[in-house]
């Protein structure tokens, strides 16, 4: 018994095959488009990793220092106006014989 394929059964098949030949082709298209990507982002990656420091993060860091500085200059002031007021409490608790707490 010889096996032939009647056109049914060819029609049958193309029909099968049709669309796993396109999604073939369309899944080996993606991959090649994600490749792509992936290479772009990697040479991306490597020219971020050389620089020295991000140009964005540096200005940023040098505004925060600046920030920092003056923080610390008006924090130092509160500080010895805050001793002057100690000292100056203690002498009016003394003169006036007060039990100041």
């Amino acid at each position: 018994m010889a096996s032939t394929l009647t056109k049914d059964d060819a029609l049958k098949a193309a029909l099968w095959l049709v669309p796993i030949i396109f999604t073939a082709g369309g899944l080996m298209w993606q991959s090649g488009e994600v490749h792509a990507e992936v290479s772009s982002l990697i040479d991306e990656f490597d020219t971020h990793e050389k620089m020295e420091a991000h140009p964005i993060a540096a200005i940023q860091m040098e505004e925060h220092r600046a920030v920092l500085e003056t923080l610390m200059v008006e924090q130092k002031a509160m500080r010895t106006e805050q001793t002057e007021q100690a000292v100056n409490i203690s002498a009016i608790c003394q003169a006036t014989g007060a039990r100041c707490k």
